[in-house]
């Protein structure tokens, strides 16, 4: 889409996946430096970029915070319209609840053109800052082609991991504790605490982190996929994973979920007696949840086309040269 430019610092498979169904160059600006030197280097490497491509319409991923704020600061003197992808962090902050952040991420709210978020809880909360939301679910990825991992014989469930403050991994480990089924569960188990690791029962399988092929080959060989968040309204990046691939699914039990999963999924309330509960159920419920969630997938789908299409047509709009009234 000729005029529109997508910036991020990290790579996120949501950001990325918009792109590619819109026809939206992505720019991936980043660095092996951390801390204050990480930012200094991005934003002026960002500048710079920015200053040499003009695009009519910028879009960013957020977080990154600093680089919503830069963009926010830079889009009178260059001229293009702003548009946040802004992730539930970026909405209602969880993990980093600072005073100073929550105030930034609302002045970037009210300051960009648009805010996509992925259901209407948070829509409705972008409207109360102030913003201009638009909703647009995830995208369905399309899995890379790629072989299943072999897997042990009993019932094996992966657990989508990245050992955030938003993860109730102990209840999910306390859970699985003498259960008959194996958890494989990915990220870095460095980033958990050694205590935890250590207290892990003897049928979890810590799998490290996995290249992208690898990942997608262990899903693939997954009964059922599990991926839980104690943010409220966070629609997981693992559901529509396990969409992709016809598994299975458990998710926290927060509104905007069972609202756009219904029954091709199972919720839980994030204790341990409900996650073991819920696993029984996974085991028992298995062909029916198959069945719903092929179904889910090709609905998810269609209404996303529909959605992506209402946007494009707006940036095709925007990108006509006439540049945005001054926001102060």
């Amino acid at each position: 889409m000729n005029g529109v430019l997508a910036l991020t610092w990290f790579e996120h498979r949501r950001t990325r996946e918009l792109c590619a169904g819109l026809g939206i160059e992505l720019v991936l600006v980043d660095t092996a430096y951390r801390g204050a030197r990480r930012y200094l280097l991005l934003s002026a490497r960002t500048i710079r970029l920015l200053d040499r491509r003009r695009p009519d319409v910028l879009l960013v991923q957020s977080p990154s915070l600093v680089l919503s704020v830069l963009s926010v600061a830079l889009r009178c003197a260059l001229g293009y319209r702003l548009i946040v992808d802004a992730h539930n962090e970026s909405v209602v902050p969880f993990e980093n609840r600072q005073p100073w952040i929550k105030w930034l991420s609302r002045w970037v709210i009210r300051r960009a053109d648009l805010t996509i978020v992925t259901n209407r809880q948070l829509a409705e909360i972008v409207r109360e800052q102030g913003g201009k939301p638009f909703i647009l679910p995830d995208r369905i990825p399309a899995p890379p082609p790629g072989t299943r991992r072999t897997l042990g014989a009993g019932f094996s469930v992966v657990l989508i991991a990245t050992f955030a403050k938003d993860e109730p991994i102990d209840a999910i480990f306390e859970a699985v504790r003498g259960a008959e089924l194996e958890l494989y569960v990915t990220g870095n188990p460095r980033k958990l605490d050694a205590t935890v690791v250590a207290r892990a029962p003897p049928n979890v399988r810590f799998t490290g982190f996995l290249a992208e092929e690898d990942y997608w080959g262990l899903l693939r060989a997954a009964d059922a996929v599990v991926d839980l968040t104690l943010k409220p309204d966070c629609l997981v990046c693992g559901a529509y994973e396990a969409l992709a691939l016809g598994r299975p699914m458990l998710l926290s039990n927060n509104p905007a979920s069972v609202e756009l999963f219904g029954d091709s999924a199972l919720f839980t309330d994030n204790t341990a007696g409900d996650i073991r509960c819920s696993f029984e159920r996974l085991k028992s419920e298995r062909a029916r949840l198959q069945a719903a969630v092929a179904l889910k997938r090709n609905e998810l789908a269609a209404a996303w086309t529909v959605r992506a299409h209402g946007l494009a047509s707006m940036l095709r709009g925007w990108c006509t040269g006439i540049r945005p009234e001054r926001v102060l």
